[in-house]
């Protein structure tokens, strides 16, 4: 993975000489229908955000359950492949999906996923639709199924700056829009810290045919894009933490529309579809609508608070509540490349934003507190984080992470913190961070769902980009039994945005 690294940093850095670089990319789309033990089908949806690197891709996949009978099955890993056009509108597509997750009572094991693919895509417009075969097996479970996909790939630019301390100038950005032939312009984005409450009516059950009797509590993230003054869309995902539900987890996308009623403040109309389940819910196959309407408050030019009451319920399940949620949205206004973006000469000064992605494994030392039954058998995860740097060194991180071996598949855990970086000399980074969040699932006894997890760690730079980690810390269930040493080791990917 290393080498791989370091490969893909040298094909960008060859492709651009400018600092700036459009970074191409698709978002993957893909459906299988699996067939488990005793001849029961899954519908599987994939959801993948990938870097373009020439021909070969790589980036970040989710696979969720959306028809069958195992909603709030979810896996989450890495996507990469290779691509070879031929025919003019033809392309070969070729890679593989490597990642850890499970759930919805389903023959996962440990809960590592392996899915292969080939076939076949062709362009429409600016799009790719295909099908082809795929192989999804989880080696230490009981899902072994071969099946045909049908897959559509969605293009996508983005605007990164390299990892180096040369600050820009307007005339700069002015320069690479001509030389690139780019039509760039400031886009509004926003990031979100959720925290909502799930009111269940009386006569809901579970999957084990009980009355469910309390409400559920989450965490969760959204981030969002406006396409226009009023329209945008977003992408939400949350965790139970309370409410019996501990494993429960959701990820939704959607439209919205807002409208000022004042200066600073207006209300908003949301309607979101998409994958939850786990934690004795029951969301039958998997699928979840929710629609709310709420008001929000800008705090400052960055900072917007909201509150919004809502509806959401299964689509082929007994699951459905009235929602309550509180967002705080930290708003970006990023240079971007497309189109309905505000002319790029609508501000005069910027500044730029240092961000870290990092593919991660956490490994979770031995210990009897880790599951309900006392087994003391050690566990790892794989997933995703990212950080986004301040001042001084301070940075805010997000994680996402499933198991993939120890007996504890469908296990996953979302986490939100403060991080701080601490420059020792040019290649050698040490930092601290204090993580909270939500997780649950495969048997793991994370009491009601919350758990805090402390880090210190060393970062090994390798170029301006490209990195290695490795922390060392603690996971504790704040009601739960759960309470164990963690080792971390990532491979990071660094980049600057303008905003």
């Amino acid at each position: 993975m290393k080498k791989l690294l370091i490969f893909l940093f040298f094909i960008v850095s060859s492709l651009f000489s400018s600092d700036l670089f459009i970074q191409k990319g698709h978002y993957l789309v893909t459906y299988d229908n699996l067939k488990l033990p005793n001849n029961e089908n899954l519908g599987l949806l994939g959801t993948s955000y990938v870097y373009d690197f020439e021909n070969y891709y790589l980036g970040l996949g989710i696979y969720s359950a959306v028809s069958g009978e195992r909603g709030g099955f979810f896996t989450g890993g890495i996507e990469g492949g290779y691509r070879y056009r031929f025919l003019n509108d033809f392309t070969l597509d070729a890679g593989v999906f490597l990642g850890g997750g499970g759930g919805g009572s389903a023959p996962q094991g440990g809960g590592l996923m392996l899915r292969p693919h080939i076939g076949i895509t062709y362009d429409v417009l600016d799009y790719k639709v295909g099908l082809g075969v795929s192989k999804v097996k989880f080696p230490n479970g009981d899902i072994d199924s071969n099946q045909v996909y049908l897959q559509v790939a969605i293009p996508f630019d983005v605007v990164h700056k390299k990892n180096k301390n040369s600050p820009m100038i307007l005339d700069d950005i002015k320069n690479f829009m001509k030389d690139s032939g780019k039509d760039l312009g400031w886009s509004d984005t926003y990031f979100s810290l959720t925290i909502q409450r799930y009111m269940i009516p009386n006569g809901v059950k579970n999957t084990s045919g009980a009355l469910v009797k309390e409400d559920m509590s989450l965490i969760g993230f959204e981030y969002g894009r406006d396409f226009t003054k009023n329209i945008f869309a977003f992408v939400e995902t949350a965790g139970a933490g309370g409410g019996g539900a501990d494993g429960y987890a959701e990820i939704l996308g959607g439209v919205g529309y807002k409208q000022p009623l004042g200066k600073n403040y207006g209300f908003t109309v949301q309607a979101s579809l998409g994958a939850a389940g786990g934690g004795r819910v029951d969301t039958g196959g998997g699928v979840v609508h929710k629609e709310s309407l709420g008001l929000y408050m800008a705090l400052s030019k960055k900072l917007v608070a909201s509150t919004k009451l809502g509806y959401m319920g299964a689509i082929d399940g007994e699951f459905k509540a009235t929602t309550f949620r509180i967002n705080f949205d930290y708003k970006l206004k990023s240079l971007s490349s497309g189109k309905n973006l505000e002319f790029l000469d609508s501000y005069e000064s910027f500044g730029e934003h240092e961000w870290n992605m990092q593919f991660s494994n956490q490994y979770y030392f031995s210990d009897s507190s880790i599951r309900k039954n006392g087994d003391d058998t050690a566990m790892n995860l794989i997933g995703f984080k990212i950080d986004r740097y301040f001042n001084n060194g301070f940075y805010l991180s997000g994680q996402a992470l499933g198991a993939y071996s120890g007996k504890s598949g469908g296990y996953a855990v979302g986490l939100v913190g403060l991080g701080k970086r601490i420059s020792y000399n040019k290649s050698i980074n040490f930092f601290a961070q204090i993580l909270g969040g939500v997780a649950g699932g495969g048997n793991v006894a994370s009491g009601d769902g919350f758990v805090y997890q402390p880090m210190i760690g060393v970062e090994y730079k390798v170029s301006d980009s490209f990195g290695i980690q490795t922390s060392l810390g603690k996971v504790k269930a704040i009601n739960g039994e759960l309470d164990t040493a963690v080792l971390d080791i990532a491979f990071s990917y660094k980049f600057k945005t303008i905003n």
